[in-house]
């Protein structure tokens, strides 16, 4: 496996956290220690890895960061921004230092607040016989379906599910948005202590750190029924008791 930093023009958005670039890891596993010992090495910090087909994923975080205006400097005090996020005196108009997190975060924050649980549910999200099987497979099978390049997104928040406002996916009307992603991601979090790894085009990703208990279990099983209108029956194909990951899609269709 090859784990470097992640360099200019390596990504086509802005490297607004400390940020590494992973490529020519052989499986899961490896993947998923590398993202712990990231974790360990970065105290007070969450990490957010990219998963499934990453310039795509990189295409819809671009449209949604614009869609939502996320990158908006005004009324920031901007004097202890990094000086080459400026040109000409001016500020070159989006987010591209770590020093110019604090915008994004804020106003992602903003912007989140007034988002209920009940708007990720009236997304409409569903699963057809294609769709079940493939996250079954991605569940399976994760190291299968996670682009041969990822990055590594060091963001200075304390809660997984805050990280998203480094990657802020899901661009489409059908998919669920950034914030609605929160959200879910929160209440997984809350819930039954899933912490959010990672993003992709389609996929969000969670892990838990300790065995999911019975009556958890069920809790998980009746929410995601009900976030995909799918019988718990059907449901109980996707989680995969033989490891401690979950990878859940937020868009409409998962091809």
């Amino acid at each position: 496996m090859k784990i470097e930093p992640l360099k200019e023009g390596q990504s086509s958005n802005g490297i607004i956290c400390k940020s590494f670039l992973i490529s020519a890891y052989t499986s899961i596993e490896e993947l998923m220690d590398t993202y712990r010992q990231l974790l360990g090495q970065n105290k007070g910090s969450s990490v957010l890895l990219t998963l499934d087909d990453l310039g795509q994923a990189e295409y819809t975080c671009g449209h949604s960061t614009m869609t939502h205006n996320l990158d908006e400097t005004e009324n920031y005090d901007l004097s202890m921004v990094d000086p080459v996020a400026f040109e000409d005196g001016e500020h070159i108009g989006y987010l591209s230092t770590p020093s110019e997190f604090f915008i994004r975060k804020n106003n992602f924050d903003k912007l989140v607040k007034g988002v209920a649980y009940s708007s990720v549910l009236q997304k409409g999200l569903s699963l057809d016989d294609e769709e079940l099987e493939r996250l079954v497979d991605a569940n399976t099978d994760p190291y299968a379906w996670i682009d041969e390049y990822v990055i590594a997104k060091i963001v200075p928040v304390e809660k997984s599910y805050e990280a998203i406002c480094a990657f802020p996916n899901g661009y489409f009307s059908c998919d669920l948005n950034p914030f609605e992603n929160y959200v879910l991601a929160k209440r997984l979090y809350d819930k039954y202590g899933y912490e959010l790894f990672g993003i992709g085009a389609s996929l969000l990703g969670f892990i838990k750190n300790e065995k999911l208990q019975e009556k958890e279990y069920r809790g998980l099983l009746a929410d995601l029924s009900e976030l995909y209108h799918c019988p718990e029956a059907e449901i109980e194909k996707i989680i995969n008791h033989k490891h401690n990951l979950l990878f859940l899609k937020y868009t409409e269709q998962l091809e």
